[in-house]
This record gives structure tokens, C-alpha cells and sequence, in this order.
């Protein structure tokens, strides 16, 4: 269990390391001559608990389209990305990692199912009798970890981070659409990027050789268990963090949670 203990610490510092460097190099830490004005750090940290998500005044001078979404390359979107909720990456990566997988082990407790491999592996390859409690937790940050990732890379990839995707205006004067969007072409991204790692992991796990349905009942077996998991995670994920943006984007529409 120390082994375990020690991973999920280790991918835990690394992916916030990651997320520093991103939230360090955002626009909302310098000073740009964009059109739209961002709050500077020094305004958000003295702002009242009431104001955390507030939003600079004159952000409904933006574009009310998301005609723009495809001029900014590839690649500028990971290196360079502009991120005006310099939050927001911290809150994707909480609800990615800890809530979403949290609620799908409560749920697999409650309903009695199966426990996913990422849940049983842990604890057959464990010499302990006994578990302590609290002995799901490190299997599931750990799991997380992978699915925050492809989270962060999908709303990278999807421009999920800019004002446009979570701002609906005053009084919803710019209505839920463009969020909406990019929500979902950043939760498509993630979705393809978790597909590929776990045909990359069954990869690793069949030796280095590609398997099919029919081969042998073991390989079945493995590779029906991979597509259920896979789906579990996607609805788990899908389902919390379309609430949570869904939620993020609404608070915009009430002026008292904007900053004058």
C-alpha cells in the first residue's frame, strides 16, 4: 500500500506542476492590449467570497460567435494558451480527479457491481489481511490523475479556458451556446485520448500484441471488462463536468458576481 500511497502523491505533484506552469503563463498574469480586460490578480485575491467567480465589467463587448475558434493553431493552444479563470483548470482538475471517480466508486459500492481493475488490481497485488480505512482513496486519485489529464488536454485543445466558454453574459444576454460547445468538443477530445490510452494499456497488458473478440474467453473477458470501465468513466466524467461548466457559466449571468 506504500507503493500505491507514494504513485498517487507522485502523479498528484506532477499534474499540478503542470497545471502552475499553465496558470503562471495564462494572460490573466500580464499585462496585454487586448480588447477585453482581465482582472488582474491583486483584484481577484482582494475580492469578497461572494465576487470568486466574478468577471471583469465590459466582457459582453466580446464576441457574441464562435466564429474564431479554428484561427488559433494547435499547437498555440497548448503552448500558449490563454486562460482568463486562472481558477478554473484547478476546479476542472477536482472535479475530474476527485468528485467524478469518488461518486462512481460510491456508486459501484451501492449497486453492488464489479470493482473496475484500476479499484481490484491494488488490492490482489496488496500482502495486507486487513485493509485501513480509507484504503479506495489512493487507487482512486490515481486513476484520476489520468482522467484529469485528458481533461485538461481536451479543454485545452477545445479553447475551454477562454472567457467565451464560460461567460453567458448579463442576464444571459449571450445565452449558453458557445459554452455548450466547447464543453463538448473538449469532453470529445478527452474522450478520444482516453480511448487511446486504454488500447495502449491492453496493448502493454497482451505482451506487446493486438487481440480481438474471439481469440480466447480470457481475452473476452479483459476486453469486454475495458469497454465497460471505459464507459463508466466517460458518463462519470461527461455528467460532472458538464454540471460543473453548465454551473460556472451561469454564475456570469448575475452582474452582482462581476467585477465593476
Amino acid at each position: 500500500m506504500i507503493t500505491y500511497h507514494f504513485n498517487a502523491l507522485t502523479a498528484w505533484f506532477f499534474l499540478n506542476i503542470i497545471l502552475v506552469y499553465y496558470v503562471k503563463t495564462c494572460d490573466g498574469f500580464v499585462e496585454h492590449s487586448l480588447s477585453l480586460s482581465y482582472p488582474r490578480i491583486e483584484k481577484i485575491s482582494s475580492a469578497p467570497i461572494s465576487k470568486l467567480y466574478a468577471f471583469p465589467e465590459g466582457s459582453d463587448d466580446n464576441n457574441d460567435d464562435d466564429d474564431d475558434f479554428n484561427n488559433i493553431s494547435i499547437i498555440d493552444r497548448f503552448a500558449s494558451p490563454r486562460i482568463d479563470d486562472i481558477g478554473l483548470p484547478l476546479a476542472d482538475t477536482l472535479v475530474a480527479q476527485f468528485i467524478a471517480p469518488s461518486f462512481q466508486v460510491f456508486t459501484i459500492s451501492l449497486t453492488r457491481s464489479p470493482l473496475p481493475t484500476w479499484l481490484s488490481k491494488p488490492l490482489q497485488d496488496s500482502s495486507t489481511l486487513f485493509f485501513e480505512r480509507g484504503y479506495l482513496l489512493t487507487p482512486t486519485l490515481i486513476h484520476g490523475v489520468k482522467l484529469a489529464s485528458c481533461w485538461i488536454l481536451g479543454a485545452l485543445a477545445a479553447r475551454a479556458y477562454e472567457s467565451e466558454a464560460f461567460d453567458v453574459g448579463k442576464d444571459y444576454s449571450k445565452g449558453f451556446s458557445i459554452p455548450v460547445a466547447r464543453t463538448l468538443r473538449a469532453g470529445a477530445f478527452a474522450t478520444g485520448l482516453l480511448i487511446i490510452g486504454t488500447q495502449l494499456d491492453l496493448y502493454h497488458q497482451f505482451g506487446g500484441r493486438l487481440v480481438q473478440l474471439g481469440e480466447s474467453q480470457a481475452t473476452d473477458v479483459r476486453l469486454l471488462t475495458a469497454v465497460d470501465e471505459l464507459i463508466k468513466d466517460i458518463i462519470f466524467e461527461a455528467s460532472f463536468l458538464f454540471g460543473w461548466r453548465m454551473y460556472r457559466a451561469n454564475l456570469t449571468a448575475d452582474p452582482t458576481n462581476r467585477i465593476r
